[in-house]
């Protein structure tokens, strides 16, 4: 397999058949297909013959300013926003946090905490981990770590295990979203290097990330005008659509117009 063929068959084909990701393996092919076009036009001003070296590197340096690097700042914006909302879902999938007008769950919770606090660190963490009950769980959760007699890494593996076991199916779809957006991000870098080295800046360094950022800053300028767009918009949408068989148009026209999709809500410009 070459590079592109191993990031692609590392996206699931659940994924793929899965609407609300699919888009991520949109941007990961059209990430492929700026490389493919900013090699292939490199290779046809080669084969002319007509211009130098640097003379090559600047038409080159032109061509991916006005059309390669557009689509790739475009496809980051989105996937940056992608990544925000799915830290966002994440966050969302917590421990319930106890009723504060229970006075008589409330002291028992203090009780609880001093109980803790007062173990060996060793017997203390084991309990904690082998499934407690709910309310030693608020106990812990409610209150800073000094009073249960924890640290901060004992709480994120107990919050972890606890969120795995009350969400598991949405923490998977978190999970799958953010591998989605890894991979995609990681063919845009890949686009991103095809770049560096057809334009004669094969060392990197601040010359690049400078002529990267001008080139950029059009786009990133209309993004924080007109805010950043979510992930999958309604040309997402379309794409999709044109990369389904004919079959599954219906459906998936049918699926998206009872909202089954959550396709994202448009605002007046």
């Amino acid at each position: 397999m070459n590079f592109q063929q191993n990031l692609e068959a590392r996206f699931k084909t659940a994924w793929l058949n899965n609407a609300r990701l699919l888009p991520y393996h949109l941007t990961l092919s059209g990430a492929f297909e700026v490389s493919d076009k900013i090699t292939k036009k490199r290779n046809e001003l080669n084969a002319k013959g007509t211009l130098s070296a640097k003379g090559l590197d600047e038409a080159m340096r032109e061509f991916v300013t006005k059309e390669c690097i557009p689509d790739l700042a475009r496809s980051r914006c989105k996937l940056e926003a992608s990544a925000e909302d799915v830290a966002a879902k994440r966050q969302a999938l917590t421990i319930p946090k106890p009723d504060k007008s229970d006075v008589a769950g409330a002291l028992l919770r203090q009780e609880l905490r001093a109980h803790l606090r007062g173990m060996p660190m060793g017997d203390r963490a084991a309990l904690l981990l082998r499934d407690p009950d709910a309310a030693t769980i608020a106990a812990v959760f409610e209150a800073p770590n000094y009073l249960s007699g924890i640290d901060e890494k004992l709480r994120v593996e107990l919050e972890a295990r606890i969120v795995a076991a009350a969400h598991p199916q949405e923490l998977q779809a978190v999970e799958d979203e953010r591998e989605c957006i890894n991979l995609a991000n990681i063919a845009i870098n890949h686009a991103v290097d095809t770049i560096k080295k057809a334009t004669g800046y094969d060392h990197g360094g601040k010359a690049f990330d400078e002529f990267m950022t001008k080139a950029s800053a059009p786009i990133e300028a209309e993004f924080a005008k007109k805010g950043t767009p979510p992930a999958r918009n309604v040309e997402d949408m379309v794409a999709i659509y044109k990369s389904m068989n004919k079959d599954d148009q219906e459906e998936f026209v049918y699926r998206w117009a009872k909202g089954d999709l959550d396709p994202p809500k448009q605002e007046a410009a």
